[in-house]
């Protein structure tokens, strides 16, 4: 399964809609198999087109603007947003299932209740 995860001098960009640099991990059973750095276009339609030619099913990122994360959804990926920390400490998370947890919530927004109210919370916290 493929994963981005939108980067920022080596942590989890605080904005995905801005992230000049994407991760991408390719993980097999839990385990990372593949991984390496682009640089992305700003346009939206141009980093969706990107996302799905790469096969990614999944974006990581920190904030993201309700209307970035819709067009994400609507074209069949998976968002897992307010994800705060070192990117290498984040992707062996993500890889390991331990992503959600108060050691990755970004502060702000919901807080670190954010990962245990559901995404009603989420959506109340969305820029």
């Amino acid at each position: 399964m493929k994963t981005v995860f939108s980067v920022w001098r080596q942590r989890i960009a605080p904005v995905f809609d801005t992230a000049q640099q994407f991760h991408l991990v390719d993980t097999t059973g839990g385990r990372i198999t593949a991984e390496s750095d682009h640089l992305v276009d700003a346009d939206l339609p141009r980093r969706i087109a990107w996302l799905k030619a790469q096969d990614v099913r999944t974006v990581v990122c920190g904030a993201i603007s309700r209307p970035w994360q819709e067009r994400l959804e609507a074209a069949g990926l998976t968002v897992v947003p307010f994800v705060a920390g070192d990117l290498a400490n984040v992707v062996q998370a993500w890889a390991s299932g331990a992503l959600r947890g108060a050691a990755f919530t970004m502060p702000g927004c919901c807080g670190r209740r954010r990962m245990r109210c559901g995404r009603g919370c989420r959506g109340r916290g969305r820029i």
